[in-house]
């Protein structure tokens, strides 16, 4: 573990904000959402967000975060989540107009989030923020796969029900 403070660059500052405001709106999302399945990936989120939130922090008070940023991303939680669902029948619920509308909303937010960490990474001259925001950036973007896999069976069955058969989410 390192010293020295590394010090609140802007980009972490904005990053912090970023993934405060993440956290509000998923869990917000969440409570709304009327889908079970939806409220669990909607919590899930959360979780990454707070976990990025984290290393975000620790990053920026001059820890080291190599562990953190080895750990596997969101997808085999989101792939637990939906597996468990296939065990209960009341996962097949139809959905609400608001739920396709939230995802919606919540596909514009990851897509801002991973251009901001791709930049980021990119104009980084500290090489732990490099990693960091390279890491952040494939998160977001496997949060968008998910979220754009899920809009797109919703909009084409109505059903939040995903993956009979193995399904859109495959790998880490």
């Amino acid at each position: 573990m390192e010293d020295k403070k590394k010090g609140m660059t802007r980009a972490l500052s904005t990053a912090l904000k970023m993934e405060k405001d993440g956290m509000a709106f998923y869990e917000e999302t969440s409570k709304n959402i009327k889908n079970q399945l939806g409220k669990k990936m909607f919590l899930s989120f959360v979780e990454d967000e707070k976990r990025h939130y984290g290393m975000i922090e620790a990053l920026a008070n001059g820890l080291n975060i190599g562990k953190e940023l080895k750990k596997a991303g969101p997808a085999e939680r989101i792939r637990t989540i939906f597996e468990k669902a296939k065990k209960d029948i009341d996962a097949r619920l139809g959905s609400d107009p608001s739920d396709v509308e939230a995802l919606k909303f919540a596909c514009r937010m990851e897509d801002k989030g991973y251009e901001f960490y791709r930049d980021s990474a990119a104009s980084a001259s500290d090489a732990g923020e490099k990693a960091l925001f390279e890491k952040l950036a494939r998160e977001e973007s496997r949060h968008h796969e998910i979220l754009e896999n899920a809009l797109t069976y919703l909009e084409k069955s109505g059903e939040w029900f995903l993956w009979e058969e193995g399904g859109p989410i495959e790998g880490g």
